[in-house]
């Protein structure tokens, strides 16, 4: 899971240097992040069915290897096309481990305790962006961005080496074949399901504003003066806060219930952005503003992700691995369109416009959390 966060943020605080390297303007250069999103999204509902059909530990080996070709080829990019599809195939791989690592907790621990090993997880592999933004900056300043196709690189082959020689497979019971008509079925009954769409599109609303922060938010932080480095070392905070948040569902999620904790965290996702779209408005925003919100942002998401994926998960019973990579792919899409939706009212120029399209997400995930809490306990776990 750390492959796929590090190569989500590394690049962040280096866009703008990117654009000036490559002389491409920075709705250009953007597309380094929202191939990475389109990739990661849309592969995930191969990885999903794949998982359940052949295992997990094959599929996942495949993605680290595309992961570390990607970033050897991104080393070696000489324009913005070639760093591109470096992107595009580094999220390629990337996808097999947001994917196949949920579907292996699902496998192994019934849903609320699989929630706190995931928000454990989740709570130990948040150091990998962390590190990647405040390193990305500073990798930059120093070296420049080739500097972070190297890491995503090392990272891979590391990655595939290490679950290669102590990864055991833990789909005792794959599906004896792949058959279109079967995968279309599955997910039609996937669709039918209201808890697994309450689940999974508040756990998309929080991962889209996350991703979708990543992406307009540097380019405030350079409006207001900052450098490469220290973009990366203030907006470290929303991750730290994504930290703390797991470790609270860690203590919490088996006693509060995985439908509070989505709730309790979609309200604070949603009343952090309103206090800084209204500071904003009022021209009152800055650096520690920013960044403080991010904290509680992510804080927030500490609450939801963890609940609302493995709820959606754990709710649909045999079908974890599609149920898995159709979550996912959500996700990443709402990372796809809210970018896109910002980029079209002028959201990485004017900031407040951006924030307005993540509070219309927070409501929607405020929304889908409060359904998740109405639907009867008869309906929480299917076989």
């Amino acid at each position: 899971m750390g492959c796929g966060a590090i190569g989500l943020t590394i690049i962040s605080p280096s866009l703008k240097s990117v654009a000036e390297d490559f002389d491409v303007d920075s709705a250009t250069a953007q597309f380094l992040l929202s191939g990475y999103f389109i990739a990661i999204a849309s592969s995930q509902l191969i990885y999903g069915p794949m998982s359940d059909r052949y295992g997990r530990r094959k599929p996942l080996l495949i993605g680290m290897g595309l992961y570390a070709m990607g970033g050897m080829l991104g080393v070696y990019a000489a324009s913005i096309t070639t760093l591109i599809y470096a992107r595009i195939l580094q999220g390629l791989g990337a996808a097999a481990t947001v994917s196949i690592v949920r579907a292996i907790i699902n496998d192994s621990y019934d849903r609320t305790k699989g929630a706190s090993v995931f928000a454990t997880i989740s709570a130990v592999m948040v150091i990998a962006p962390i590190f990647s933004f405040i390193s990305g900056g500073l990798i930059d300043e120093m070296i420049g961005w080739k500097g972070t196709m190297v890491i995503i690189a090392l990272a891979g082959c590391l990655s595939l080496v290490s679950n290669y020689f102590f990864l055991n497979e833990t789909n005792l019971n794959p599906m004896e074949k792949i058959v279109p008509r079967l995968l279309i079925s599955e997910y039609y009954e996937l669709f039918s399901n209201r808890l697994f769409l309450a689940f999974v599109i508040a756990s998309a609303c929080s991962v889209g504003i996350f991703l979708c922060m990543i992406g307009f938010v540097p380019y405030e932080y350079s409006r207001l003066g900052l450098s490469p480095g220290e973009i990366g070392f203030w907006f470290a905070a929303t991750p730290l806060g994504y930290m703390f948040g797991n470790f609270i569902t860690r203590w919490m999620a088996e006693k509060w219930g995985l439908e509070s904790m989505t709730l309790i965290g979609s309200i604070i996702c949603f009343l952090s952005i309103g206090l800084l779209f209204l500071m904003t408005m009022r021209e009152l925003q800055n650096t520690f503003l920013i960044s403080f919100t991010g904290l509680l942002m992510g804080f927030a998401a500490g609450l939801v992700i963890p609940n609302a994926t493995m709820g959606a998960i754990s709710s649909a019973g045999r079908l974890a691995g599609s149920a898995s990579g159709f979550t996912g792919a959500l996700q990443m899409g709402f990372g796809v369109i809210g970018g896109s939706m910002i980029a079209a009212v002028g959201g990485y120029e004017l900031f407040h416009l951006g924030l307005l399209i993540i509070i219309l997400m927070a409501v929607l995930g405020v929304a889908a959390s409060l359904m998740a809490k109405s639907i009867p306990l008869t309906e929480k776990v299917r076989s």
